[in-house]
């Protein structure tokens, strides 16, 4: 068994030969002629084939999400293992839920070594990170797979977890290749990034009454070290320690998992409620929002990647950080520029002391709109009317 380590852990000092040879095998297989099936180009477009925006099998819509990814970082760190003669090396994860590493972990910054990437920028709107946009508390209380990690189905939902932290963090790389969904993996930050929300998944799945889906004879196929094609089911993906690894920690929730899940709105239409369903609702206890596809984010300006949750129309230049109205955000990620069409997004907020106070100070139905937030929170374009297929509390 391997224990995968943060990227701040590789940093000190006592780990200086190990952090050399991790450099050594990317560096290794970054010169890897690009025909070479296990070259890092061939990596990446085994990615960009997978998430085109003109793909409609995109993997980030479905239950290959988590997935798929999963299988991609196993079997990258199997061919750095082999590259670079080194059977006890793995990939580091970026924790970047935790406050003290909201930086780029100091391994990939400096230049002439294989963790840094020439194309590699950090002015998105999502940067600096903020806890708010990065929070996992939200998604850790998801009761079930479906809304966390998706369905077989695509976007029935679209999973919770592609559109929070992990767009966030994504978008805070732009104008990079990091921000560009096709292309990240270019990146060496990328299979760090990648490694929190594999270790994500597994702090989810380690909470009590959390379980995984049977997921039937779907499989992913990929070259493995020896340049063999070959494939893996998805039911074979859901234990690290059967792959052979685990985490030197997972994320804990900061209180006891919700007990109940209470559904304010079930329509595709603009989701509106009664201030009377609030009541339940304190400014101490913990309060998450799980809003299931919003359907007419393509209605709004198609090169914005982030956008606010509001309880009443907010103006044009509405400060996301002061406005009371304010609820949270949704991500995405664009490929070359653009979006993916029509596809839904989903989000899980959490409304402690925001929600409940908005629904007291409000009569009668409560309505949320939505608008793009540029790099200082503002709203940027005209709010509008939400409309998404379901609006469960998470309490």
């Amino acid at each position: 068994m391997l224990t995968r380590i943060s990227a701040a852990e590789m940093a000190e000092p006592q780990r200086a030969a190990q952090l050399q040879q991790f450099r050594d095998a990317v560096g290794k297989v970054r010169a890897l002629p690009e025909n070479d099936v296990i070259s890092w180009t061939k990596q990446v477009a085994q990615h960009c084939l997978n998430c085109a925006s003109n793909n409609p099998q995109n993997i980030h819509y479905d239950w290959f999400f988590p997935t798929w990814h999963r299988a991609y970082l196993y079997f990258m760190e199997q061919i750095l293992r082999s590259v670079g003669g080194d059977d006890s090396l793995r990939l580091v994860y970026w924790d970047w839920e935790n406050p003290a590493s909201r930086t780029l972990p100091s391994i990939y910054a400096p230049p002439g070594q294989s963790l840094y990437w020439q194309n590699r920028n950090l002015g998105g709107p999502t940067w600096p990170l903020a806890d708010g946009a990065v929070d996992v508390q939200p998604l850790l209380a998801i009761p079930d797979f479906r809304s966390f990690g998706g369905t077989r189905a695509q976007r029935q939902p679209t999973p919770a977890a592609y559109s929070g932290p992990h767009a966030n963090v994504h978008n805070a790389f732009s104008p990079g290749d990091m921000a560009n969904l096709q292309y990240s993996p270019r990146d060496p930050v990328f299979y760090a990034h990648h490694g929190n929300i594999d270790r994500l998944w597994s702090s989810w799945s380690a909470i009590a009454g959390h379980t995984n889906p049977d997921f039937g004879d779907d499989r992913v196929y990929f070259y493995d070290a020896t340049r063999t094609w070959r494939y893996v089911l998805l039911n074979d993906l859901t234990n690290t320690e059967k792959l052979g690894y685990n985490y030197s920690s997972l994320m804990k929730t900061k209180t006891a998992a919700p007990s109940k899940m209470q559904t304010l709105a079930r329509a595709r239409n603009r989701v509106s409620f009664s201030a009377q369903s609030m009541e339940s609702l304190t400014d101490e206890a913990p309060d998450f929002l799980l809003i299931e596809n919003v359907r007419n984010l393509e209605t709004l300006p198609a090169e914005a990647t982030l956008f606010g949750f509001f309880t009443q129309n907010p103006p044009v230049g509405t400060d996301s950080r002061t406005s009371k109205a304010f609820l949270g955000t949704l991500s995405r990620v664009l490929s070359e520029g653009h979006s993916h069409g029509d596809a839904p997004l989903s989000a899980a907020l959490d409304v402690t002391g925001k929600l409940g106070a908005e629904a007291k100070a409000l009569s009668g139905d409560v309505a949320f709109f939505i608008a793009p937030l540029d790099a200082e929170g503002k709203t940027s374009t005209p709010a509008i009317p939400l409309v998404a297929d379901d609006l469960h509390l998470l309490q």
